[in-house]
């Protein structure tokens, strides 16, 4: 409950800073370098976690491909994880390792 008050708040704040910018030409070059210094870093927050998400998502494709999670999160580091889910999308599944652990 607190988190959605200060969540509130601090939105609260951020437009009552936009209408004294707005009515103040004094204040604009200031809050606008705030309000856009903000909006940056939300925007950086949000890809950074997207990316991290599709780490996950190489992991359970890997998974279910009987791939080695590690490796596939390794070379996900040094390329790209997009790149490595169009790659398990295209190499399939693989047997031998179904067969090595289940016989």
């Amino acid at each position: 409950m607190k988190s959605k008050r200060l969540i509130t708040m601090g939105l609260a704040m951020l437009m009552v800073m936009s209408v004294f910018a707005t009515n103040n030409a004094g204040a604009q070059d200031a809050v606008s370098s705030l309000l856009g210094g903000t909006i940056s870093l939300i925007t950086f927050i949000i890809f950074a976690v997207l990316y991290f998400i599709w780490y996950f998502f190489v992991a359970i494709m890997a998974r279910k491909r009987n791939r080695s999670v590690a490796l596939w999160i390794f070379f996900s580091i040094l390329g790209t994880p997009l790149l490595m889910m169009l790659i398990l999308l295209c190499i399939g599944k693989d047997e031998s390792a179904y067969d090595r652990y289940n016989n």
